[in-house]
């Protein structure tokens, strides 16, 4: 496990308590596409974005913890200092993305990086709906020196040279100014 996630754990397991209890939703793109990984079922459709479609029933939302008694109490943490937030960071990378060595052979450098700029580029629809919906079931981002309620976050998305200079189609948040 990388650093990062690992002192990023280490932080969530100081801030729960009996209240506030750990329980992580993830993003799950569900592909509306024939295919045992997201490289099978974007070879499927010949590397043509307006044929990749998400599933209605994909989770779209992304939470760190929830209230003991109302699940619909929630919260992601980040474990950065409030200050360094006034940049654009990154929240959460759900679409798609080669990230290990066995996803590297199953793909093309470019012609992978060639289908997320083009899905980047001609599916507003999906890309708008995930951002609508990432954040929406949170009341906020609690970090090291502070909670920051969902009406002082943005949120934007953003192609991202990723790991091997694979592109990843991010989402950033920062403070409002």
């Amino acid at each position: 496990m990388q650093t990062r996630a690992t002192t990023g754990t280490n932080f969530e397991k100081q801030i729960e308590n009996g209240q506030w209890i750990r329980n992580e939703r993830k993003p799950k793109m569900i592909w509306d596409v024939p295919g045992n990984n997201v490289f099978d079922k974007i070879n499927n459709v010949d590397y043509d974005v307006t044929r990749f479609n998400l599933r209605e029933d994909s989770i779209l939302s992304k939470h760190d913890f929830v209230f003991h008694n109302d699940d619909s109490l929630t919260f992601e943490v980040k474990k950065y200092e409030m200050k360094k937030l006034k940049k654009w960071t990154l929240y959460s990378e759900p679409f798609f993305k080669v990230g290990t060595r066995s996803h590297k052979e199953k793909v093309d450098t470019n012609q992978y990086n060639k289908f997320v700029d083009d899905f980047f580029n001609t599916r507003k629809d999906i890309i708008n709906r995930v951002l609508e919906n990432i954040s929406k079931d949170s009341l906020g981002i609690r970090c090291l020196d502070g909670f920051i309620p969902q009406h002082k976050l943005e949120y934007k998305v953003e192609i991202v040279k990723g790991w091997c200079n694979y592109n990843r189609i991010t989402i950033l948040f920062r403070i409002k100014d």
